[in-house]
């Protein structure tokens, strides 16, 4: 991602992820990592928008370790590995709490 055209950079990285391809190799290496996290949905006026919380780790903004909060999320891999916001490509390491299990939730 470049810092000049960042729209487009968005435009064809959300295409890419809708024809299954992830980011390459470079890419991900040099994401920062948010570990311990979890999705939340927050308003924004009349509209919606999902984040992602947790730890930020090889962060340019902020210590590793430190709690973060995403801008808004345009992809969310839908096996938990990435996310994409405007502006950045974020990793994800291991998710906050217990996930649901596959066949539902116990009575």
């Amino acid at each position: 991602m470049s810092n000049t055209g960042w729209k487009e950079d968005l435009a064809r990285d959300l295409e890419s992820y809708a024809l299954g391809e992830e980011p390459s190799a470079f890419e991900q290496l040099r994401a920062p990592v948010i570990e311990q996290w979890r999705t939340e949905v927050r308003r924004l006026g009349k509209e919606f928008k999902l984040v992602v919380r947790g730890q930020a780790r090889k962060h340019p903004d902020y210590d590793d370790g430190e709690d973060i909060c995403t801008a808004a999320v345009h992809w969310l891999d839908r096996k938990g590995r990435f996310a994409r916001s405007m502006h950045r490509l974020y990793m994800l390491g291991e998710q906050a709490g217990e996930e649901i299990p596959l066949d539902g939730v116990d009575v």
